[in-house]
C-alpha cells in the first residue's frame, strides 16, 4: 500500500492510478496521517475522515488550473501528502517544515492560506468571480467542514454565492463536528430531507447526500458538479478519525489533536504533560465563580476542549455555553447576557477575538457592559503557526475607552484578577498564554511582596507544584481582603537608586526576575495590565533613567507604545528599549526557541538591559 503513495508525487499521477489502486492509495494515506502525527502531533481527526474526499477532488479536479479551497486545513493531510508534500510530513508544524495548515508559498495547489474557519465560500466565490473577470478559465471548489456553517462569514458567503450566476462548487464535509460535536440548528437540519430544500431555497443546485468514504459515489457526484453552469453543493457524509481507532473512539473529538503517540504492545501509548496549563488552571478558578455567583456564566465560541471547559460543561450545562464557531456571536451574546444582569466570562483565543473586534467595540465597550473576556492563546503559539498567533490582542483592545487589559504572571494570580473583573462595573479582559504553568519563583513563594518592595499590598502566594487543583484550588480565599480589587502594578524586585527596571507584562516577569538576579542595581516591575497603566510605578521606573519593556505580543501599540506614551505626557525621557513580537506575521515552530530568538528569554533580557546601558561585553 506505501508502494501506491511512493508512486505519487502530484495530482496527475493520482488521475493516472487505475481505479482499482486507489482503495489502496486511501489506506497508504491513512497510514501516513497516523504515522506523521503520532511523531509530532497534529490534526488527525479530520484528515483522516477526508481522505476519500480529497482522492475524488483531485482526480476529477486538475490544481492548480482548479482551485482547491480547504475550511480549514485541519481536513487536508492527505491533500499536502498527495502534492508533493509527502517526503517532508515528517516536518509538519516543525521551525521551517510543513505549515500546519493550507499556504500558498509552500505549494501552488494551496489556492489560499487557510488557518480560520468559515473563510473558504467567501473566498472561493471571490476567486471565481476575479478569474472570470481577467478571463481566466478553471473552476474553484470550496471544501467546507459543517462546523463552518455553525458560523456567520459561511451564510454571508452562501447568500452571495446562491444569487450568483458563476459554477461555485461547495463541497459539504459533513462528519457533524468542529473540534467536537457542532451545536446548534443547522447541524441538525444537515442530517435530514430538509437539507435539500435549505441549500435548494439559496439557490444551489444539491447533489446528495453521498457516502463521503465511497469513491465511486463521490467520483460521479463530483463530475456532474463539475459539469455544472450554476452553484452546486455536494454534499458528502464522512466519519472524523475513520481508520485509526482510538481516534473512532475518542466521543468528544474524534482525534481532533491527538500525538505524539506510538503503538507499544498493541496499545495506544500518548505522551502526557505533567504539569496543569494555564487554561486549566483558569478553568478551574472560573468553575469555582461558577459555583460561588449563580449569575456567572461561561461562553465559548467551539474550544470547550481547548480551553479545557469539557468538565464545567457537564457541571453546569445550562451556564456554560458552547455557540459554535461563531466570536461574532459569542460577543455580541455575552453583551445580552451583561444587560440582564448576569456576569458573563467569554473565553475565547487571542487569533479568534480579532474576527469579532465591531462588537467587542459597539456592543461591549460603547455601552460599558461588564463582560470578561479570558483571552487564551495570547503570545506566542509555537505548532499552529502564524494564523494562530496571539501577536495582537493587547494592540486592538487598549485603544478601547473603559476596558481593562490584566495578565498573570504566575497561576495565583488568576483567582484575584478574575474577581476583580467580575466586580468591575465595565468590560475586562484576562489575558493568559498557551503553556503550563510556570514555579513559583521565591521571590513570591515568600507571600510577603512588601518586602520585595512593592508599591501596593501584595497578597499571599502558594507553589504551584502541588498541581492545579492544590496550587489553583483556594487562593482567593486565602487572599487579605484588601487585596481585591487587585492592585496596579508589582514589583518584583525593587532596589533603591536602581539605574534600570525591567517592565514586563506577563510570565515573562520571571524572565526579567531571573536576568535581574545577577545585575544588583535593575529593578522588575510585574506592569500586571496593559490597560489603565499604573501611572506611580511607571514614573518611579522612569526616575532610574533606563526602562527596558518586554511583552510577548506586538510592540506596534502594545504596553512599551502605552509606557513611551505616557512618558511623552509626563515630560520625562529615559532611554528606553522595547522587546516583543517584531513586525512579520510568526510561523510555526517552539515558542521556547522562539522566545530565545526573539530575546524574551532571561538571556535576552539581560543583553537588553545591558546594551540600554552601554555594557554589552561585560
Amino acid at each position: 500500500m506505501a508502494d501506491v503513495l511512493s508512486g505519487v508525487e502530484s495530482p496527475a499521477d493520482v488521475r493516472a492510478l487505475p481505479e482499482d489502486a486507489l482503495p489502496g492509495l486511501c489506506e497508504a494515506l491513512r497510514e501516513a496521517i497516523i504515522t506523521t502525527c503520532g511523531r509530532v502531533g497534529g490534526h488527525l481527526g479530520a484528515s483522516l475522515g477526508a481522505v476519500e474526499l480529497i482522492v475524488a477532488l483531485h482526480r476529477v479536479f486538475h490544481t492548480p488550473q482548479d482551485a482547491l479551497l480547504f475550511d480549514v486545513g485541519h481536513q487536508a493531510y492527505a491533500h499536502k501528502l498527495l502534492t508533493g508534500r509527502r517526503d517532508r510530513m515528517h516536518t509538519l508544524r516543525q521551525a521551517d517544515g510543513i505549515a500546519p495548515f493550507l499556504d500558498p508559498r509552500e505549494s501552488h495547489h494551496d489556492a489560499l492560506a487557510a488557518g480560520h474557519a468559515c473563510t473558504a465560500i467567501s473566498a472561493a466565490l471571490g476567486l471565481l468571480s476575479g478569474r472570470r473577470q481577467l478571463g481566466h478559465t478553471g473552476h474553484v471548489v470550496a471544501v467546507v467542514g459543517d462546523g463552518a456553517l455553525t458560523g456567520g462569514l459561511s451564510f454571508e458567503g452562501l447568500n452571495n454565492a446562491g444569487g450568483s450566476p458563476l459554477p461555485l462548487v461547495v463541497v459539504l464535509n459533513d462528519n457533524q463536528m468542529s473540534i467536537s460535536a457542532n451545536v446548534g440548528a443547522i447541524p441538525a437540519l444537515l442530517r435530514t430531507r430538509n437539507a435539500r430544500a435549505f441549500f435548494e431555497s439559496l439557490g444551489f443546485t444539491y447533489l446528495g447526500p453521498v457516502d463521503g468514504h465511497d469513491l465511486g459515489a463521490l467520483t460521479r457526484a463530483l463530475r456532474e458538479a463539475k459539469a455544472s453552469s450554476r452553484p452546486v453543493v455536494v454534499h458528502a457524509l464522512t466519519k472524523k478519525g475513520r481508520g485509526f481507532p482510538p481516534a473512532e473512539a475518542d466521543e468528544q473529538t474524534r482525534g481532533h489533536a491527538m500525538g505524539p503517540y506510538e503503538w507499544r504492545d498493541g496499545k495506544l501509548v500518548r505522551s502526557r504533560g505533567g504539569r496543569p496549563t494555564f487554561s486549566e488552571a483558569f478553568a478551574q478558578v472560573l468553575g469555582d465563580a461558577l459555583e460561588r455567583d449563580p449569575r456567572v456564566v461561561a461562553v465559548t465560541p467551539a474550544m470547550l476542549e481547548g480551553s479545557a471547559l469539557t468538565g464545567l460543561k457537564e457541571r453546569f450545562p445550562d451556564r456554560v455555553h458552547d455557540v459554535g464557531i461563531a466570536e461574532q456571536h459569542a460577543v455580541t451574546f455575552c453583551a445580552g447576557l451583561a444587560a440582564a444582569g448576569a456576569k458573563p466570562v467569554c473565553v475565547i483565543y487571542s487569533t479568534f477575538l480579532q474576527r469579532a473586534y465591531d462588537q467587542v467595540v459597539h456592543d461591549v465597550c460603547l455601552p460599558g457592559l461588564p463582560v470578561v473576556f479570558a483571552v487564551d492563546r495570547a503570545g506566542l503559539v509555537g505548532a499552529d503557526g502564524a494564523t494562530h498567533q496571539g501577536a495582537y490582542d493587547v494592540s486592538f483592545l487598549r485603544p478601547l475607552p473603559g476596558l481593562t487589559q490584566w495578565a498573570p504572571v504566575v497561576g495565583e494570580d488568576l483567582e484575584p484578577m478574575l474577581a476583580t473583573a467580575l466586580q468591575a462595573s465595565g468590560p475586562s479582559v484576562l489575558r493568559f498564554p498557551r503553556g503550563t504553568l510556570p514555579d513559583l519563583p521565591p521571590e513570591l513563594a515568600q507571600g510577603d511582596t512588601e518586602a520585595q518592595g512593592s508599591s501596593s499590598p501584595g497578597q499571599p502566594a502558594h507553589d504551584t507544584r502541588a498541581g492545579a487543583a492544590g496550587a489553583m484550588g483556594s487562593a482567593a480565599s486565602r487572599l487579605a481582603p484588601a487585596a481585591l480589587p487587585m492592585p496596579g502594578a508589582r514589583w518584583l524586585k525593587r532596589v533603591a537608586g536602581s539605574r534600570l527596571t525591567l517592565v514586563t507584562l506577563g510570565p515573562l516577569g520571571l524572565s526579567a526576575l531571573e536576568a535581574a538576579r545577577s545585575e544588583p542595581d535593575w529593578s522588575v516591575l510585574d506592569a500586571r495590565r496593559a490597560w489603565p497603566l499604573d501611572e506611580a510605578a511607571l514614573l518611579e521606573a522612569a526616575a532610574g533613567g533606563h526602562v527596558v519593556v518586554a511583552e510577548e505580543g506586538t510592540t506596534r501599540g502594545g504596553l512599551g507604545s502605552a509606557v513611551l506614551e505616557l512618558y511623552a505626557a509626563c515630560g520625562v525621557s529615559p532611554r528606553v528599549t522595547l522587546l516583543g513580537m517584531p513586525d512579520v506575521f510568526l510561523p510555526h515552530g517552539d515558542a521556547r526557541v522562539q522566545r530565545t530568538q526573539l530575546g524574551l528569554d532571561a538571556a535576552g533580557l539581560r543583553r537588553a538591559g545591558r546594551a540600554l546601558l552601554g555594557e554589552e561585553h561585560r
